[in-house]
């Protein structure tokens, strides 16, 4: 067991200390439980086994898997994958955290907070089969495209206007340093 702990911390990529705060227990505790020098009280494997979302049959015999798929080990996992800042990471787990009427709302304030269409189909999403998931998919993003195109048609049209705006005030300038001659 004092393997498979120094195995999870290093998975873990904590240092003893780091690993230590997370169950209330100082570095050096860690180090003397990695190194086999004490017993491994069942309050200390339960604690671990609850921070890290362990599997405690595997940190006591190495059974696998080495962890529990939680809903908080799923959300570990993307923050992870998907490089998410805090303010990143609880916006995503909260929203998954509403019954599915609020987040009916949040996706509507959403849509029209981006002026994306929302999904054609009645259906909630998570009774989609994943080819009808397919077919909206690709409709948000005919959608999003024409929106951002559009966006940049503007854009560009400014820019164009400001260059001849711009260009006109140039040969104003010029014209009146000649008359002025």
């Amino acid at each position: 067991m004092h393997n498979r702990i120094r195995l999870l911390r290093e998975t873990k990529k904590l240092s003893r200390a780091a690993f230590g705060e997370k169950i209330g227990v100082s570095g050096d505790v860690i180090n003397n439980l990695e190194r086999g020098r004490v017993e491994i009280k069942e309050h200390i494997i339960k604690l671990i086994c609850t921070q890290f979302s362990v599997n405690e049959n595997w940190l006591r015999n190495g059974n696998e898997p080495m962890f529990l798929k939680t809903s908080d080990s799923i959300m570990e996992q993307l923050r992870e994958e998907f490089h998410l800042d805090d303010f990143s990471f609880s916006l995503v787990y909260e929203y998954l955290k509403l019954d599915e009427d609020k987040r009916h709302i949040v996706q509507e304030y959403v849509y029209n907070v981006m002026k994306v269409p929302q999904p054609t189909s009645q259906k909630p999403l998570e009774e989609m089969s994943l080819e009808e998931l397919a077919v909206e998919r690709e409709k948000a993003e005919a959608e999003y495209i024409k929106s951002i195109s559009n966006s940049v048609k503007k854009t560009t049209s400014a820019v164009l206007n400001t260059t001849v705006d711009t260009q006109s005030l140039k040969n104003k300038d010029t014209n009146n340093k000649v008359s002025n001659q």
